[in-house]
């Protein structure tokens, strides 16, 4: 019995494909057009779900005439000839009541509640994700990960929302409004008059109200994704706000954006309670409409007794429908709030468009060529004035320079997460801004300073971006960068031990050494041609620094490398040093032909004294 129940409705499931790509353009960013331009998957679907709720309004209609034909029958017909007389239409009716209505409803739910909200939840954050993960690393440094993170999954939900209702309540509310118009008229045209009134009264409360709704869930919504990015926010970075803030500043922040929360949601609920007391208001009309209406056409001879039953159990149906249809728009106007708070971020067009088709990078000797660079982040100063720089094929290269030279800057711009706002880039005579930015960075090893890991085990860390690496290759990288002897005895909260052991996340459970360890085992790994370090080894003692330093010069072998250092020491064998002093290059040569110079790198050696310089 379940397993045919499971693959009965597992057919519902995959009535539509929810993981296809869009055309490739930015997500519209008004409300209608974004959901609509996410309809054509779901065309099958939304047809089913229009057929079968068209049938469950007609059942529903007919099983209310019915009825009243049903009392004028009984009141018509001798209890002793009821059988006789109408046996066929009495099976007929119990049958679809017992199994037709039953089929219908199982249809509607199962193309509705699998078919559609199943599968359009998922289409639509993955084409969100789709488009996100096309910007740049830039792009995301300007907004709160929590908040972005919660649009993505929400809009799912949203949009879903908005289709389901406007299918389930507004279409079913529209056939049965045709179906009882028609029902009343066979009778007595004046029988619809009060519904028409009722209409009016409710077409005229919804176009007053549904505008002041969908902006007050607007604002609710972007505070409340606003109070969910400051939590998130938070919570990540503990252990730096709970050294330098008090509790009681922690909790006056949320007290305010739970405030503001409380405050836009209030402004929402009001809107709410107006319309659902003048919905109850219009709900009295339609029955001493429908009812009296009904009362007097029977004591003038006009209509039967059956049809004032009907008239009054319409008149409770509609009221109850009329409820149901007002839940499900005030839930569609609130996710159309919703859905336009999250589209702040994913309807953002790409600050670096992709070019479709781009051609990989076809890297044959790893020359970097810098032209004209400048980057100023938007603003009118700070970043690179004019960088002119080539990096011969397997040179390796140091990067020097006071805080905020613009050092970081050159690398963000050759690792395409910043574009240049003048200049170009060129590897192996390759303007970087034409080709793959995948196949880009697949050609580029770096290690940072703040070597971030993902809450995944040790192995996935390592092991990123290359699932078919083995073990003994994973185990051979970690015992070159010094990691193996402290991840064997790792364990995580979950008892996994060793390379299965997670680390919490950006890796928080492990030291700073320690994650910086396992970055630097996952670039030996990828062996890219181009070699960025950007104190590489700054989180290390000096007894383990000294010991990897080995095993990195063999990395090194036949790469182009750039290595941004603020001890000195570790770069002063490189083949040239380049000095950055607001962002342009000042010196550029060997550490000895540097120190003879007398110029800003042998100030910053001097002043160094085996510490360290300020950090970008």
């Amino acid at each position: 019995m379940f397993p045919l129940y499971d693959r009965l409705t597992r057919l519902f499931l995959n009535l539509s494909n929810p993981y296809t790509h869009g055309d490739g353009t930015a997500p519209q960013a008004r409300v209608w057009p974004y959901i609509r331009s996410h309809l054509a998957p779901m065309r099958g679907v939304l047809i089913l779900s229009l057929l079968v709720t068209t049938l469950a309004a007609i059942i529903e209609v007919w099983l209310i005439s019915y009825a009243g034909r049903l009392i004028d029958m009984l009141a018509d017909t001798a209890p002793a000839d009821i059988w006789a007389e109408h046996s066929t239409g009495l099976i007929g009716a119990a049958l679809m009541i017992i199994l037709i209505r039953p089929l219908s409803e199982f249809l509607r739910r199962c193309v509705n509640d699998i078919g559609l909200q199943c599968n359009s939840a998922n289409l639509f954050r993955w084409r969100a994700h789709d488009h996100l993960t096309k910007q740049s690393v830039g792009w995301f440094q300007e907004d709160l990960a929590g908040r972005t993170a919660s649009r993505l999954v929400l809009m799912g939900n949203y949009a879903t929302d908005t289709i389901y209702h406007s299918l389930n309540a507004v279409a079913f509310g529209l056939v049965y409004m045709i179906g009882v118009v028609t029902f009343m008229a066979g009778t007595d045209i004046r029988l619809a008059i009060p519904l028409f009134l009722w209409l009016a009264l409710y077409s005229t409360l919804i176009y007053v109200i549904v505008p002041r709704m969908v902006n007050a869930m607007e604002t609710f919504m972007a505070s409340k994704s606003a109070l969910l990015g400051g939590v998130v926010d938070v919570f990540s970075n503990f252990d730096t706000v709970s050294l330098f803030s008090r509790r009681k500043d922690i909790e006056a922040d949320h007290h305010k954006a739970l405030e503001e929360t409380r405050d836009t949601l209030f402004t929402a609920r009001k809107i709410s309670v107006a319309m659902r007391t003048l919905s109850v208001w219009l709900e009295g009309v339609i029955i001493v409409g429908f009812v009296g209406y009904g009362i007097w056409l029977w004591s003038v001879g006009a209509a039967t007794i059956g049809l004032v039953s009907a008239a009054l159990a319409l008149s409770l149906r509609i009221t109850t429908m009329a409820d149901w249809v007002s839940e499900a728009i005030w839930s569609i106007f609130q996710q159309v709030g919703s859905v336009r708070e999250a589209l702040r971020s994913i309807s953002q067009p790409l600050t670096i468009p992709h070019t479709p088709d781009a051609p990989k990078l076809a890297l044959t000797t790893g020359e970097i060529r810098i032209e004209d660079a400048h980057h100023h982040y938007g603003k009118d100063s700070g970043g690179l004035q004019g960088i002119s720089l080539t990096i011969a094929p397997g040179e390796k290269i140091g990067l020097v320079g006071p805080s905020g030279a613009g050092k970081s800057t050159l690398v963000n711009l050759i690792l395409r997460f910043y574009a240049p706002e003048q200049g170009r880039i060129l590897i192996d005579d390759q303007d970087i801004a034409t080709v793959d930015p995948e196949s880009l960075r697949a050609a580029i090893g770096m290690v940072a300073q703040q070597a971030a890991l993902l809450n995944r085990s040790v192995r996935d860390n390592i092991a990123l971006g290359q699932p078919d690496l083995t073990q003994e290759q994973i185990e051979t990288a970690a015992k070159q960068a010094r990691a193996h002897d402290f991840i064997i005895g790792l364990t995580d909260s979950k008892g996994r031990t060793g390379y299965d052991a997670h680390v919490g996340e950006r890796g928080v459970k492990l030291s700073g050494g320690q994650r910086q360890r396992i970055a630097l085992a996952r670039v030996m790994l990828r062996s890219a041609p181009i070699l960025i370090l950007d104190e590489a080894t700054s989180a290390l003692d000096s007894a383990v620094e000294a010991e990897i330093q080995t095993s990195l010069q063999k990395v090194m072998e036949g790469k182009t490398v750039i290595a941004i250092a603020h001890r000195l020491s570790t770069i002063a064998e490189m083949d040239r040093i380049v000095v950055i002093d607001n962002g342009r290059i000042v010196e550029s040569g060997s550490h000895t032909a540097l120190m003879a110079k007398g110029g800003l790198y042998s100030t910053l050696w001097n002043r160094q004294s085996g510490g360290f310089i300020g950090t970008d």
